[in-house]
């Protein structure tokens, strides 16, 4: 990832990823194997209190079987996810963002997701609430009617500031039709991460 700020309100990004490559390929190689491009650009508007995010995106999906010559195929995908967040006070910011993929069948046709951090005890201003609603849109095929294309995510979470250096965040989320399969059950999912920093 390369990150350059333009001036004292805008950024600008550039990323590249490779995706499962194989033993002893070249990382930097784009003649095989997957690999994705993202920039980003993100600006502070309204007095600094919101900043807006622009992301476009390109995907190489590479699908072929090394042990089989009749499946060498691959596939291309692009697409751009806009957001934005706006602290409304020192105790509540809100944020929603809103993406899409040009090709359905390599993956999320579009997605928006919503939430807010709250801090709920003045006292301690790194620790915060934070919840979050999404939803996301998948294939429509015969195989997957579009009645069943839609997953929905609710989660919450809570960052505690240990000290300095450490804090802990539990979390849950309820998915509601995951992967988009209306025969799977509605899956809650709980963990708690520790993060350090320095």
């Amino acid at each position: 990832i390369i990150q350059a700020e333009i001036n004292n309100r805008s950024y600008g990004m550039f990323g590249f990823s490779r995706e499962a490559t194989g033993y002893g390929d070249n990382p930097f190689s784009t003649s095989d194997g997957s690999y994705l491009l993202v920039a980003e650009y993100g600006r502070q508007i309204l007095d600094g209190n919101a900043i807006i995010r622009i992301n476009p995106f390109f995907r190489h999906i590479d699908e072929r079987d090394d042990t089989s010559s009749t499946n060498d195929t691959a596939s291309d995908n692009f697409g751009l996810a806009a957001s934005i967040e706006y602290t409304v006070c020192d105790e509540l910011t809100v944020y929603a963002r809103a993406g899409f993929g040009a090709k359905q069948e390599l993956g999320n046709a579009f997605d928006f997701s919503c939430g807010a951090n709250v801090k709920l005890i003045p006292s301690r201003e790194n620790d915060f609430l934070g919840v979050a609603l999404g939803v996301f849109k998948g294939t429509s095929s015969a195989d997957e009617p579009t009645a069943n294309n839609r997953e929905f995510v609710a989660e919450a979470m809570y960052s505690f500031q240990v000290n300095d250096y450490f804090k802990i965040v539990p979390h849950i989320q309820y998915i509601a039709n995951p992967a988009y399969d209306a025969d799977n059950s509605d899956a809650v999912l709980m963990g708690v991460q520790g993060v350090f920093s320095f």
